[in-house]
C-alpha cells in the first residue's frame, strides 16, 4: 500500500508527516534527494522501528543516495527498499521501507509493486498527480490557506534557496511547483481515477484537532493508531525541523502583505480558496 502525502509546498505537509509518525507510527520516505529520515530511523533514535537492516547489495555510500542512486539502480526497486521490524504493536517483522531520493523509482510498473503490498509506504511529494493510479494507492491531500502558505513559500525561497524573489512573483506562481491554485485544480481533477482514495486535511484542522485527523486517517486506508500516545506542541515540533515547520498560526499573514498584494492573491486565488472553505481576513 503506498500513501502519497501530496501538497503544494509550506501547505502542512511535515504537521501531516509527524501526526502520522507519531500515533501511526510508520516510517516516511520522502521523493527528493537530501532526507537524513533513514539514518534517524537505522540509528535506534525512534522507538518504534528495531533491527533496521539497509539493502545487502547496497553498493555506494549513505552520503551518496540519492541521483546516482537512482541513476545506477532504476529500475531494480529491491536496491531501494530497506527492511525493519516493528517495535509496537502489532510487531511486524520484515517490514519494508522506500529510501528516499526515489521519484524517478516511482514509475507505473514500481508503483503497481509497492501498492500491492502489505507493507505501508507513507511517501511525501510536491509533485502534480500521475495520470492514473493502482489499487491501493491512496493519496492525503494537506491543504493550507493561500495566504498562509504563499508569504511561508517567499521566505523558505528567500531564507533556505538563496533565490530572489518577490512576493507577487510567489503570489502569481512563478515559481517551482508553480501556481497555488493550478496545482490544486490539478489534483481535484485526478479525484475521479482515485474513487473514494483520497483524503484533503486543512492545516487549520490537523492543528486544532491531531486526533480527529488520525481517524480520518483511519477511515481512509484501515490502518490502526495509538491514540493514547502524546501529540507534541507545535512548539516542540518546530524546534524538531525549523526548516519545514516554521509556524503553527492559522491568520497572522496578511499583515505581510500590501494592499494590492492582497487583491492580487484574491484575483488569482478566490475560486480555489471558496472551494476549500477559506476566505480573505476582514
Amino acid at each position: 500500500m503506498i500513501i502519497y502525502i501530496a501538497s503544494y509546498p509550506r501547505s502542512g505537509n511535515s504537521l501531516t508527516q509527524q501526526t502520522i509518525q507519531t500515533f501511526f507510527e510508520r516510517p516516511m520516505t520522502v521523493v527528493y534527494g537530501g532526507s537524513r529520515k533513514p539514518e534517524t530511523y537505522a540509528s535506534g533514535a525512534v522507538n518504534f522501528i528495531k533491527n533496521w537492516r539497509w539493502p545487502k547489495d547496497k553498493t555506494i555510500s549513505k552520503s551518496l543516495w540519492g541521483k546516482l542512486h537512482a541513476q545506477i539502480n532504476r529500475n531494480n526497486l529491491e536496491k531501494w527498499i530497506a527492511l525493519y521490524d516493528l517495535n509496537v504493536p502489532p510487531y511486524t517483522k520484515d517490514c519494508r521501507y522506500l529510501l528516499p531520493g526515489c521519484l524517478s523509482v516511482l514509475t507505473p510498473k514500481n508503483r503497481q509493486k509497492l501498492a500491492a503490498e502489505e507493507s505501508p509506504f507513507f511517501i511525501k511529494t510536491h509533485e502534480l498527480p500521475y495520470q492514473e493510479y493502482f489499487e491501493g494507492e491512496y493519496v492525503i491531500l494537506p491543504v493550507r490557506h493561500p495566504g498562509s502558505v504563499l508569504w511561508s513559500y517567499f521566505n523558505f525561497i528567500k531564507d533556505f534557496w538563496q533565490d530572489v524573489k518577490t512576493l507577487d512573483e510567489v503570489i502569481r506562481g512563478e515559481v517551482t511547483f508553480g501556481s497555488w491554485s493550478e496545482w490544486y485544480q490539478s489534483w481535484n481533477q485526478a479525484i475521479p481515477s482515485l474513487n473514494d482514495r483520497l483524503l484533503r486535511l486543512r492545516f487549520e484542522d490537523v492543528l486544532a484537532d491531531r486526533r480527529r485527523a488520525c481517524q480520518q486517517i483511519k477511515a481512509l486506508i484501515s490502518l490502526d493508531y495509538n491514540p493514547s500516545k502524546q501529540e507534541l506542541s507545535f512548539e516542540e515540533l518546530h524546534k524538531k525541523d525549523p526548516q519545514h515547520i516554521r509556524s503553527g498560526k492559522a491568520n497572522g499573514w496578511e499583515k505581510y502583505y500590501t494592499d494590492n498584494q492582497l487583491s492580487l492573491l484574491w484575483e488569482l486565488h478566490s475560486a480555489t480558496m471558496q472551494q476549500f472553505g477559506y476566505e480573505m481576513p476582514k
